[in-house]
């Protein structure tokens, strides 16, 4: 129970805490919309130039030899299939990727045995722990809360390819906990069981041959048939045309009767689109952009202007690159795409309050004290009815600040109160 006398001085303190915060509020609303004028403080906001565009995604899959597309791993439509990489695994040049047998039984037995070897590796780790119960339960603790976060991370990410080793990882950590805390799992003969039992699958396949790697990359299973829609070559040298962009938006996909997946060569890959000059003014051959796919979930993705086309009539051709790959980027192809162009720290300022002094700056009036000051800003970005603006700086020919003509009392800053509304505004004017 709290005594009476701190109960009231509790409330007291309240009551005192309330008033104070009410005079605050009292007092913007008097300063903001009393008297002749009326005024909004200015706060620092971040603002993006973000364009959506329709747009189409070249990768390194369609290199040719005597005319035919051998990124394209083809199969026999009389045989059965199971691939031995996991998708945007890398694989060298004649790599393995995947298995072919007589039949769907033949296939499925290597299925099981491969299993049995899964989980025999997956104890072996574990026989290799020379004593369980002397390892710290608090590391270990911690060693799962590692394995989770980097499952959940591969999951996040799109890069499936290491799905099955962050799986293995956490399956361990668990199982060393257990055994830590005094549980017997009989490793060696659980071991010597599957080992049985694997040998035994494997004395029924019969032979099996294996499809491989044409050159070095990354294996995909998917084939969407749009493969060899574009050269990759061009883009990499920079050329493509408005009327080719339309067309590839356009385009059928053209599917092969049977693959087995394809092999994408380079991690470098392009997003072609046509944008209208206005939205194309600042992308230079370098400029970096951030660009988002929300139709796979895929956000954020760090790209750069590879090349910006001549113009024709109020548009341009864009190519931009990217050196990220897994297998949700692989999977992108005719993609509308928000590309976040730049982004500006500053104020924001509706149009209406821009005005001109008579030197001809641009700026806004706000009031210091009871007097009107005109700041002249520097404008960063053109919004839809407002801009985003900085303080105006003058610099010497040296590249030194001119003091003289950027007094800091004339800057504008966090928490100006800027003018909104009032008649005959002028630099210097008294508000009674």
């Amino acid at each position: 129970m709290i005594p009476n006398k701190d109960k009231r001085t509790v409330k007291i303190i309240l009551i005192i805490f309330a008033v104070v915060v009410l005079a605050y509020i009292a007092q913007d609303l008097y300063f903001g919309y009393t008297g002749p004028v009326q005024t909004e403080k200015l706060y620092p906001v971040k603002d993006h130039q973000i364009v959506s565009v329709q747009g189409f995604a070249v990768r390194d899959e369609n290199r040719t030899q005597n005319g035919k597309n051998i990124s394209i791993l083809s199969l026999r439509s009389d045989k059965v299939y199971i691939p031995t990489v996991s998708d945007s695994a890398s694989v060298a040049v004649g790599d393995p990727i995947a298995v072919q047998f007589d039949t769907q039984e033949q296939a499925q037995l290597y299925t099981r045995a491969r299993a049995y070897e899964k989980k025999i590796n997956d104890l072996e780790q574990l026989q290799n722990l020379e004593n369980p119960t002397l390892v710290n339960a608090a590391t270990l603790n911690t060693d799962i809360s590692n394995a989770w976060n980097n499952y959940l991370e591969q999951v996040e990410s799109g890069n499936y390819s290491g799905l099955d080793a962050a799986q293995s990882r956490l399956t361990v950590k668990i199982t060393t906990r257990l055994l830590a805390a005094g549980g017997n799992l009989k490793v060696a003969s659980r071991i010597e069981k599957y080992a049985q039992k694997k040998a035994q699958i494997e004395k029924k396949i019969n032979t099996k041959s294996f499809v491989t790697s044409p050159y070095a990359g990354y294996f995909i299973s998917r084939i969407d048939g749009y493969e060899g829609a574009y050269d990759y070559q061009s883009l990499v040298n920079g050329k493509i045309k408005i009327s080719e962009i339309e067309n590839l938006l356009k385009s059928e996909p053209v599917v092969p009767e049977s693959a087995v997946g394809k092999i994408i060569g380079q991690n470098t890959w392009f997003f072609v689109c046509n944008m209208t000059l206005t939205d194309a003014s600042n992308l230079k051959k370098g400029h970096e952009v951030t660009v988002d796919f929300p139709k796979e979930n895929l956000f954020d993705i760090p790209m750069q202007v590879h090349a910006v086309s001549e113009r024709t009539d109020n548009t341009v051709a864009v190519i931009f690159q990217c050196t990220q790959m897994n297998e949700a980027i692989s999977a992108l192809r005719l993609e509308t795409a928000e590309i976040t162009i730049n982004t500006y720290e500053g104020f924001r300022i509706s149009n209406e309050l821009l005005r001109k002094n008579d030197d001809g700056l641009t700026g806004v009036y706000v009031l210091a004290g009871k007097r009107v000051q005109f700041k002249p800003i520097r404008i960063l970005y053109h919004g839809n009815g407002y801009v985003i603006a900085a303080p105006a700086v003058y610099y010497l020919e040296n590249g030194e600040v001119d003091t003289e003509q950027t007094p800091a009392m004339q800057q504008i800053e966090n928490y100006d109160q800027l003018i909104v509304k009032g008649k005959n505004l002028y630099d210097g004017k008294v508000i009674s």
